[in-house]
């Protein structure tokens, strides 16, 4: 599909778009992507999608950042101070950070009013903010005792018991710091917002184009320059991501994300290289992602009342020792993954390879004979429940399955079909995915928390275990190595247990263009736009 020629005709047809300017600014200083999804709303509050987070991001500030390793560092709070209980955090707001209004050019300084203002936004019941449970349970219900301030440069944060993974959480996008007074002033905030980050919306029409400008009064420099590089972000959103890439290859867009099924074998090797004609042409990002693929299994009572063989604690080892994710990895994901052969918790985030169960099929069928199916014998056919997308995936499956001697059955559903099937606990055997809302491995363990059993949690598979419980609970007093050692030991029970069978940990690809400079990634997929430069030539 994507020969020499069909490339060249691509370029012919399309390679002017790229010299057109956004306000008449040179395009060097323009940094054009398309989004094929649909953005709502740029409300920190109500934000949900990576294409709602990755335009956020360039709009707002949190209390604190990420750096590249996800560890929080300083942004509107340049320092921090937390008790020796660890209930009270202090932060200290840096005095040049304001929020720029687009709509008449005015601004204001950053308070602490502003930042007690969001937190109580997101955590008030009637503000119905998805990010609610960022605070759910950690604070006082009494707002006014859980956010406080010192003057208007000084908020304090008080939790009721200790979380060692709150300030990774303030770190994210949904605890945006926005303006009180225009948040109460303006009607439709998600349309129009207003924040401190190194852009602003200067243009947005719905499902064709948006425009954000270069903020003139963004607080950080690089080596004493004024950030951003760029005069503006062009986003176009253009909903077919096959015609989306054709243009990036033509030269429309600076940047273009992931790889779809119906082009992945033209565009890189079976090892996940990019294809050597392409070399030269643009360049290639491939990180870890912080996303576990996987299948899960229901271990709760069966339909009708009929016994659940998946209870057998063997059978879902079996089932696990005889997936060769290696080749699913080469031949159905053209290399992009690691194979999940450690624990549920992607392995970059405890800093250790913990042993799974990684493919042997010997001693598959030993664990089926344990199991009392020895050969399948005796084993009712499994319904392995999954959506279109991974057809292919679950086709490999039910072939790895059925040389052990385990009968499948594939079930296809919608998205939104399995999510709910699932969640009612309606399902034997289903492919689900868990992407970290905030880089801890307590985000990746919770799925496991009896206290979290589906449908009011995501225990989906409502596996339950004492010993796994009371690790969970003594991880949130605790930090360091010493924590980190208690949440191995947690995912090494999720291992023996098996109540998932990890496929594989995601990686994240970028494609960009050789004029691009100083585009990085990391394992939670950010967009980070204000440290990016383009060149007039490659």
């Amino acid at each position: 599909m994507f020969a020499g020629v069909v490339i060249s005709v691509i370029y012919m047809v399309l390679g002017n778009y790229g010299c057109k300017n956004v306000d008449n600014y040179s395009d060097s200083l323009i940094f054009r992507y398309n989004e094929d999804a649909t953005l709502a709303t740029l409300d920190p509050a109500y934000i949900k999608s990576q294409s709602e987070i990755w335009v956020a991001q360039q709009i707002y500030n949190s209390l604190v950042e990420l750096d590249s390793a996800l560890k929080p560092t300083s942004s509107l709070a340049y320092r921090w101070e937390v008790s020796a209980d660890g209930l009270v955090y202090k932060f200290f707001l840096r005095r040049d950070a304001s929020f720029l209004n687009p709509e008449d050019t005015s601004h204001h300084t950053l308070t602490a009013q502003d930042v007690a203002f969001s937190f109580s936004r997101i955590a008030n019941p009637s503000t119905a903010s998805p990010s609610a449970w960022i605070f759910s349970g950690k604070v006082d219900t009494d707002l006014s005792k859980a956010f406080q301030t010192e003057g208007d440069s000084v908020f304090i944060l008080r939790l009721l018991s200790p979380d060692p993974t709150i300030l990774s959480l303030l770190g994210t996008v949904y605890c945006s710091i926005v303006p009180e007074k225009q948040v109460s002033n303006t009607t439709d905030f998600g349309h129009h917002p207003v924040g401190t980050g190194p852009f602003y919306l200067k243009y947005w029409e719905e499902e064709v184009k948006m425009v954000l400008r270069r903020n003139p009064r963004y607080f950080e420099k690089d080596n004493g320059r004024s950030l951003p590089y760029l005069e503006a972000v062009n986003v176009d959103f253009i909903k077919n991501k096959q015609t989306a890439f054709m243009h990036f290859v033509a030269g429309k867009f600076d940047f273009f994300n992931g790889v779809e099924g119906s082009f992945k074998d033209e565009l890189l090797t079976r090892e996940g290289a990019l294809n050597p004609k392409y070399s030269g042409k643009f360049g290639m990002l491939k990180k870890p992602f912080l996303n576990t693929e996987y299948l899960g299994f229901w271990l709760g009572d069966s339909a009708g009342g009929k016994p659940n063989p998946l209870v057998n604690v063997h059978l879902r080892r079996a089932l696990a020792l005889a997936v060769d994710r290696k080749a699913m990895i080469r031949y159905l994901r053209n290399g992009l993954g690691t194979p999940g052969d450690n624990g549920f918790v992607p392995p970059v985030l405890l800093n250790a390879n913990t042993t799974g169960l990684p493919f042997n099929p010997e001693k598959a069928r030993l664990e089926l004979q344990k199991a009392g199916y020895p050969g399948g014998k005796g084993l009712q056919e499994l319904s392995l429940t999954t959506t279109a997308d991974y057809l292919d995936m679950a086709v490999f499956l039910k072939k790895a399955w059925s040389d052990i001697g385990v009968n499948v059955k594939i079930d296809v559903q919608t998205g939104g079909m399995l999510r709910q099937m699932r969640n009612k606990g309606n399902l034997a055997v289903f492919r689900g995915s868990w992407i970290a809302d905030v880089p801890d491995a307590e985000n990746y363990l919770a799925c496991f928390y009896s206290g979290n059993f589906s449908p009011n949690g995501p225990n989906y598979t409502h596996f339950s275990h004492p010993q796994f419980d009371a690790l969970y609970k003594r991880s949130f007093t605790e930090n360091g190595t010493v924590r980190n050692r208690t949440m191995q030991a947690a995912d090494s029970i999720l291992i023996q247990s098996a109540p998932v069978l990890v496929l594989y940990y995601d990686q994240s690809l970028r494609l960009y263009s050789n004029r691009v400079k100083g585009l990085s990634n990391d394992a939670s997929n950010r967009l980070i736009l204000k440290r990016v430069r383009k060149t007039t030539h490659p």
